[in-house]
């Protein structure tokens, strides 16, 4: 998608970036003549449609949540990460395209505050807090990706080679970020405006709850690897965690160019017909008979007909059930976090024994299906749970499998929040994709190819402590 606002007055050396000399005219050490409210909409806005996105050069994560298969070029699907410089894109787009916008409307944030000649210090405390925010998100997609990357000394233009720091550290740090952000943010005054916050429309009390979610979701990738920490976590945020769909972390898209969905712009504007549903998951929605088909996928082959494509293969487009019209919308709003999470995380907590959650396992269960079908629109929740196979004393599996099914389904297009869970809770549901198998589907990316070249010492430094840099190689979180 093309920027909405051109930054032509920075261009900073910092990790990951091909373009180190960009413009040498630039006054790398004097940004200040770029608001830092438009350094935050553009950050916030690349934020979103890196997640979104469904280009192939950009963002595989639908296609690794197996929500979609290909038609022409299965070669994503396959896990050839290589070919398109995958890692080289994600890692670019985080640091390059959004981490230093977040980074430099910080640095103009406190230059104006340490002035003491601003009326309106609350406001820009609170906007520091919610760029703070935001850069953690970011990191912690970055260590959900790859494992250890830049962080204590990324972002610097006076140090082409940072250190990796370890994943986990920076995750405590983000943690710790998160907590200072939460109890900076002064909730009756604003943040940014409601034109420059696209978001939350401004309402500082929104973006606290965003954190204390955020955190909920790190305490659960934690679980499995440090308990006594995940539980410390997800206790201090649950209570301020989002209470329904109107929290729902979701960018507002406009009609017209430059400022559509994402996948508006990959679904229709291409005039490409790339995509259809995939077999792994159509499947799994017929066999539970989810009312959410006829929104997720279109009716093309029929009336209340859904067949997917084979996961991994080529596949014909008329063959099969194409990605469902509401996606070809240009105003969609965009989603990268979303209530029915919060109700699985904290079903999944109960499940596990040890947090501080009201509620049983199954209450938190069924809000978390209802607010899925609330936030899409789609009618028959009462009968889709009262079926054997959905409800959750008689569906199938332990807790992991139960509730990993249905978060799966829940968070459908947020293709990177899915992969990661299902890297985390280990559901049966997904294909080896024709040639290969289960063990073949990546849970990181490889580093970017090019780093070997930019930052060689640390990279190589990185590569040994977390064993091999391949694709099968676990992060710290993904113990099983």
């Amino acid at each position: 998608m093309k920027k909405i606002i051109y930054i032509l007055t920075i261009a900073l050396f910092f990790i990951g970036c091909d373009d180190r000399l960009d413009d040498l005219n630039t006054d790398k050490r004097n940004p200040s003549s770029v608001g830092a409210e438009s350094l935050f909409t553009q950050g916030l806005r690349e934020t979103y449609d890196n997640m979104l996105n469904t280009s192939v050069n950009e963002n595989v994560f639908k296609l690794y949540a197996q929500y979609w298969a290909q038609t022409t070029y299965p070669s994503e699907s396959q896990f050839d990460l290589t070919s398109r410089n995958l890692p080289r894109s994600f890692w670019n787009n985080a640091y390059r395209d959004v981490l230093i916008d977040f980074k430099t409307a910080k640095d103009i944030i406190k230059e104006e505050l340490a002035s003491g000649e601003s009326t309106q210090e609350g406001v820009l405390r609170n906007q520091l807090a919610v760029t703070n925010i935001m850069m953690s998100y970011v990191y912690l997609t970055l260590v959900d990706v790859f494992g250890d990357v830049p962080y204590t000394e990324a972002l610097n233009p006076d140090n082409l080679t940072p250190v990796y720091d370890d994943a986990k550290t920076i995750y405590l740090a983000s943690v710790d970020s998160l907590d200072a952000a939460i109890a900076a943010i002064d909730t009756e005054k604003e943040a940014f405006s409601a034109t420059q916050d696209p978001v939350y429309d401004g309402v500082s009390a929104s973006w606290v709850k965003f954190a204390n979610s955020l955190k909920l979701r790190v305490a659960m990738r934690l679980a499995d690897v440090d308990k006594t920490t995940s539980i410390a976590i997800f206790n201090s945020a649950v209570e301020g965690a989002f209470k329904s769909n109107a929290d729902n972390a979701s960018i507002i898209y406009y009609g017209s160019a430059p400022n559509t969905n994402p996948l508006y712009e990959d679904l229709k504007l291409s005039g490409r017909n790339d995509f259809v549903g995939s077999n792994t998951f159509i499947n799994i929605l017929n066999n539970l008979n989810d009312p959410r088909r006829s929104i997720y996928f279109a009716e093309n082959l029929g009336t209340d007909t859904y067949k997917g494509g084979i996961y991994g293969s080529s596949n014909g487009f008329t063959s099969y059930s194409h990605i469902g019209d509401l996606f070809y919308t240009p105003d969609l709003e965009g989603t990268i976090f979303n209530y029915a999470e919060v109700e699985f995380l904290m079903a999944e907590a109960v499940a596990r024994g040890g947090y501080n959650v009201t509620g049983s396992v199954e209450d938190h269960y069924n809000s978390g299906i209802k607010a899925s079908f609330d936030q899409w629109g789609a009618d028959g929740y009462e009968n889709y749970v009262a079926q054997s196979s959905v409800a959750y004393a008689s569906a199938s599996g332990d807790y992991k499998q139960k509730i990993g099914v249905q978060l799966w389904i829940a968070l459908y297009v947020q293709g990177f929040e899915a992969w990661n869970t299902w890297k985390r809770l280990d559901f049966a549901a997904f294909n080896a994709p024709p040639g290969k198998t289960l063990n073949d589907i990546p849970v990181r990316f490889i580093y970017p190819l090019n780093e070997a070249q930019l930052n060689g010492e640390n990279l190589k430094a990185a590569q040994s402590k977390i064993g091999e840099d391949k694709v099968s190689t676990h992060l710290f979180w993904d113990v099983n």
